[in-house]
Order: structure tokens, then C-alpha cells, then sequence
């Protein structure tokens, strides 16, 4: 019980005062007495009479009349006091709370974050700062690609590893939860696709303040793409034994995306544009355009497919459209499109004439010995056996899907006829290994 004292302000009034020093109540000192009479009552009986005269207050007996109206008043008074004192108390300790409580600032699109979002973003993929970037590009001076959605810069690591960073263009005003779990859908998807023949991922980059930026940090390949060099009289001309080379690369990167990986998973846009060439004209998958994983397929038809420019597809022979969602049977297809353009050195589609490379050469897949009308005229020798193979298993690629070869099957074939094995196909140096290497030595 907390401790009381009396203090006299007047003839009239006393004030009582809690041990804590905060006023409880000033009241009449008629009532005071009173008060006090009734709350220390068997307090008051023990204590032995100190005057023979009586005492203004413990000695007065109120009358039946006078006691409790008085008394009644003292409760109501003592019990409001109380109350405002919690009250008082509780309106101090909101005050601490919200002041204690700074506000931060929070990104639009992380108002409602739920779930996945919450927790941390944990991927096998290095982080990098986006001034170690911005380092490494040269103040990302040197662009080498732009879409309506990315802008790709080439930069080289301290270790003189050679990178190209793929910046998102979306501003920080407009991105929203959908596009922040697809980055790191991506991010996560494309961290776990490691392969000689795939263009793979060496970091990324994920920043709030003081400028918003999501970036992909790939390995570079540095001579373009296989397009580039079939269709471009600037680029230098590929002979017989490096389209092989390339064939058995490509070959090689989608037996693993369909086979190795776990979940497997097909590639969205694969073409001669999607297959980039390192020093020594080694294939490497560009997987911008990685399908979800197959596990759970995503809705590609939708019109904020921001991460990579749209890929228009084929309608193969069972006239099913290509062009949004390739499965794995479709990249068959696409396969033997892509032999037949190494072969031909035609582009699939013919602008001028408006008819598919799929149907000129059909006339001469039909015939072993009308095949060699079909090679590009570019080539000043090619192996005719290898020839005639490559015809086959295109022809094998081309067909209806319950027809068609799985990846590893075609593998099997190609390695069969021209004899070139991983690592023959393989780059001689890999960048990926040394830039590995040197993130793991920074952390």
C-alpha cells in the first residue's frame, strides 16, 4: 500500500500526498478527518491516548445525520484520483513507445509483402554492391545491348574476368511484388544452372538506397553469336569443323537443362541468336529466357515478361504455337531448325520470299542424295557422312512430337557420328571457374 502523508494548507483544506510525491487529492479538512477515521480505524483503537483532550479529529463521533454523505465523497474523490493517475501514466507510456519507435522508409512495392518476400533472400549466387559493379563496367560506360526492358554493359572483374551486367529498367515507382519475386525466381533459378555450355550467372545485384537497381551479372562471351556469323558478312565466316563444334556445344547445354537438372527445365527463346561463342568459338547457351522450372509452369503469355526481350517461335508440323511457352518436345523441334541453318546458312525465316527453312529444305530431307543441294555455298569443304547424319537427325527433330528423339538420344546420335566429346567441345579456359574463384576469395 502506498504511504500517505498529510500536510495542513489552510484551516480548512488538507492535501494528501503519495509517498512518490504526487498529489492524490486536496479535500476539506472536515472530510479529511474523516477519512482518515475510517481507514485506519483499528489503526487508531491500538494507539494509546497521547492528550487528555480530545483531538479535533479522532475524538469527534459525526453524527448519524452528517456521516455519510462526507464519507461517500471521500471514496468518489480518492477513486477519480486513482483513475486519472493510470490514465496519466498510460498516455506517458504511448508517448515513449512512439517516440522510441522511429518511422523508416519503405519501398512502394514492399506495402503489403507477405510470405516469400519476407524472409531473407538466400541463393548460392555472390552478392555484389552496385558500385562494385558500376566499377568493374567502367560507370557503365561500355553498353553492349539495350531492349525495352534491360541494358547490358560489359565490364571486366579485378581478376580480368570478363562480365556482362544486365541492369532492369524498370523504376523503383513502378515495381511491384510480382516483378520482385519473379527477379528472384530468376535469380534463384538460374543460380543452380551450372554448365559448360551455358551462359551462366556469376552474381547479382539488389539495392534500395540510394538508387534502386536489380542487375544480372553473367560470364561474357565474347564473339558474338552464332546468328551474327552465318548471316553477317562483317563477322568472320565459321567452317565445317567449327559449326560441328558449335552443334555438339548446344548439343550438349539443352541435354543437360532436359536430363541433368533437377527440376528440368526447357529453354524459352533457343536459336543461333540465343547460342554466344567464346575466344575459341565454344557454344554457350544464353538462358535469358529459362522457362519456370517444371515443377510448377508459369504463365509466360503475360505482358509484364519484363527480364528479356519477347522471342518469337515456330508452329511446328502438329501445328502447335511456339511462341509463348516452348516445352521440351518443342525445343526438339527448334533443334532441328537450328541444324538445318548451320547446314544451309539460311536464316529460318526468309524475309523476302516468306516462306520457312523448314519448308525449302523439306523436298531435299526427303532424298539422302539430294541433301548436299542444301549446304551453304559459303563452304569451301564439308565432311559429306557428317552431312547426310545431320540431315537424319534434323529430319528425326522435325517430326510430329510423338515422334521425336528426347535430347539425350540426339546427343547420342551427333557424338556418334562426329566424334567430338565434352571436352572437346568445352572452352580450353573457363570464365566462370576464375571469376568463382575470385568472389570466393573477396567473401
Amino acid at each position: 500500500m502506498a504511504v500517505r502523508s498529510s500536510m495542513k494548507l489552510s484551516e480548512t483544506m488538507y492535501v494528501w500526498i503519495l509517498a512518490s510525491g504526487l498529489v492524490l487529492a486536496v479535500v476539506p479538512r472536515s472530510l479529511a478527518g474523516r477519512f482518515l477515521v475510517d481507514e485506519n480505524l483499528e489503526t487508531a483503537r491500538k494507539l494509546p491516548q497521547i492528550s487528555p483532550s480530545p483531538s479535533p479529529v479522532l475524538a469527534t463521533s459525526p453524527s448519524p445525520s452528517s456521516s455519510s454523505s462526507p464519507q461517500s465523497w471521500v471514496y468518489v474523490v480518492g477513486f477519480g484520483s486513482v483513475l486519472l493517475v493510470v490514465m496519466a501514466l498510460t498516455a506517458l507510456g504511448i508517448i515513449f513507445l512512439r517516440y522510441k519507435r522511429k518511422p523508416t522508409a519503405v519501398s512502394p512495392w514492399k506495402s503489403g509483402m507477405s510470405g516469400h518476400l519476407q524472409r531473407p533472400f538466400e541463393t548460392t549466387v555472390p552478392f555484389l554492391k552496385l558500385s562494385e559493379v558500376e566499377s568493374a563496367c567502367e560507370d557503365f560506360s561500355n553498353i553492349i545491348g539495350e531492349s525495352s526492358e534491360t541494358i547490358v554493359y560489359k565490364g571486366t572483374l579485378a581478376s580480368g574476368t570478363e562480365v556482362a551486367a544486365t541492369r532492369m529498367k524498370v523504376p523503383a515507382a513502378n515495381w511491384n511484388l510480382q516483378l520482385e519475386l519473379s527477379f528472384r525466381r530468376k535469380v534463384e533459378a538460374l543460380a543452380r544452372m551450372k554448365h559448360t555450355h551455358l551462359v551462366n550467372l556469376i552474381a547479382y545485384c539488389s539495392e534500395e538506397e540510394p538508387n534502386f537497381v536489380r542487375m544480372l551479372v553473367f560470364e561474357y562471351a565474347s564473339n558474338g553469336t552464332v546468328f551474327d556469323h552465318l548471316h553477317k558478312k562483317e563477322s568472320e565466316h565459321l567452317d565445317w569443323l567449327m559449326r560441328m563444334r558449335i552443334v555438339m556445344g548446344a548439343a550438349y547445354g539443352l541435354e543437360y537443362m532436359h536430363h541433368e537438372l533437377v527440376p528440368a527445365a526447357s529453354h524459352l527463346g533457343f536459336d543461333a541468336n540465343s547460342i554466344f561463342l567464346t575466344d575459341d568459338y565454344s557454344a554457350k547457351i544464353a538462358n535469358f529466357g529459362v522457362m519456370k522450372m517444371a515443377v510448377a509452369k508459369a504463365d509466360t503469355r503475360q505482358k509484364g515478361y519484363w527480364f528479356g526481350p519477347r522471342i518469337v517461335g515456330y508452329e511446328d508440323f502438329d501445328g502447335d504455337s511456339d511462341r509463348f511457352g516452348p516445352d521440351f518436345e518443342s525445343n526438339l523441334f527448334i533443334f532441328g531448325v537450328f541444324l538445318l541453318e548451320i547446314v544451309t546458312g539460311r536464316p529460318p525465316h526468309d524475309e523476302v520470299t516468306g516462306h520457312s527453312l523448314v519448308e525449302w529444305a523439306s523436298e531435299y530431307l526427303a532424298d539422302p542424295k539430294m541433301v548436299w543441294y542444301m549446304v551453304d555455298p559459303s563452304l569451301k569443304s564439308y565432311n559429306h557422312d557428317e552431312l547426310v547424319a545431320l540431315c537424319r537427325i534434323a529430319s528425326l527433330c522435325l517430326s510430329p512430337k510423338n515422334r521425336r528423339p528426347t535430347m539425350r538420344r540426339v546427343v547420342f546420335m551427333l557424338a556418334e557420328v562426329l566424334g567430338i566429346t565434352p571436352e572437346l567441345a568445352a572452352p580450353k579456359s573457363s570464365a566462370l571457374l576464375w571469376a568463382q574463384l575470385e568472389l570466393e576469395d573477396e567473401f
